[in-house]
């Protein structure tokens, strides 16, 4: 299954580590922000504008390209001015992909249906795997 993981790009590291877990158990991860050779504090200043867009219109390629979004969700004690996630979460909710979130649910839109919640990696790794009956309804994803 194909899986394209969004978070904050200061956790590129712990996501790297996320991704190598998910290739071991058989899933091919489509996102590759967190391979890029910027730091994890790199900020959007520190590159140039056709740098950006060329990462952005990457990242939208590598969402469409995916089954599922896995959606890195923070607390609400945690701050973030740049919020790319968001967008990418936007962006395959438009698509019609199945999105999970691990971590609480940040905003109205993780309560929509065809929005899957886990508590951590591993049971996100259990659920998925075990092939659950999944149907496309309407314009997006639910549980049959």
């Amino acid at each position: 299954m194909k899986v394209y993981i969004a978070a904050r790009y200061s956790r590129k590291v712990e996501v790297s580590t996320i991704a190598a877990a998910l290739t071991a158990h058989g899933y091919t991860v489509t996102s590759t922000w967190h391979d890029e050779p910027h730091s994890a504090d790199a900020q959007l200043a520190d590159l140039t504008a056709d740098d950006l867009r060329m990462y952005a219109n990457r990242d939208l390629l590598e969402i469409r390209m995916c089954y599922v979004l896995l959606f890195l969700s923070e607390s609400d004690q945690s701050y973030n001015r740049r919020g790319g996630r968001h967008v990418e979460f936007g962006y395959a909710l438009g698509q019609g992909k199945f999105i999970a979130v691990i971590g609480p649910l940040e905003n109205i839109f993780h309560h929509l249906v065809g929005v899957y919640r886990h508590v951590d990696l591993d049971s996100f790794i259990k659920e998925w795997n075990d092939g659950p009956d999944w149907a496309y309804i309407g314009h997006g994803p639910m549980r049959k």
